[in-house]
């Protein structure tokens, strides 16, 4: 009975104290994205007021206005180049970008079928879920910053050259963008 009693302490105390390293690790996934997004809105704040755009934690900075009225919504395509990098109180590593010239500047050497242009349509899950937020609203024409913490990146996984936990910055170049 003494023993029985005893396996059954040992399996509650290591459930506890799994479950107390989960919760701190999550508490601590939690305050990395909080300084993650402090910081970014910081370097927005850097740039006119009129430019920045800010979207349950995510963050458009327009560089250049693109043309006319119709603005990417919910459902809309969206036909863009990008640069992604890992987010360093600006632009940091390239991981990834669908323009060759800036592949070749950088030394990237990544898949042939990556370059040119992508089409989306915003809010079916083909993007990470930062960068499908912060395309919404941009215009043909228009060049931007999209960036944003772990939270709406890859979180705590590591995908390719991007680290767990990585703040992302894309600079977006948008071709067009079409109603669906």
């Amino acid at each position: 009975m003494f023993m029985k009693v005893e396996r059954y302490l040992v399996r509650f105390v290591s459930v506890i104290i799994f479950l107390s390293l989960f919760s701190c690790s999550k508490d601590d996934r939690e305050n990395t994205m909080i300084q993650q997004e402090t910081s970014i809105e910081a370097y927005a704040l850097t740039y006119d007021e009129d430019k920045v755009v800010a979207y349950d934690k995510v963050w458009r900075i327009v560089l250049n206005e693109g043309a006319g009225s119709l603005e990417a919504q919910r459902g809309d395509s969206v036909i863009f180049d990008y640069a992604g990098y890992i987010f360093s109180s600006g632009k940091g590593a390239l991981f990834g970008t669908s323009k060759r010239d800036i592949a070749t500047e950088a030394g990237l050497n990544q898949d042939v079928n990556l370059f040119g242009k992508k089409r989306v349509k915003l809010g079916e899950g083909s993007l990470i879920a930062g960068l499908d937020k912060g395309l919404a609203g941009v215009k043909a024409g228009e060049k931007c910053y999209v960036i944003f913490s772990a939270r709406y990146g890859f979180g705590p996984v590591q995908i390719g050259l991007v680290p767990k936990m990585s703040p992302l910055i894309y600079e977006v170049w948008v071709a067009d963008v079409k109603k669906n």
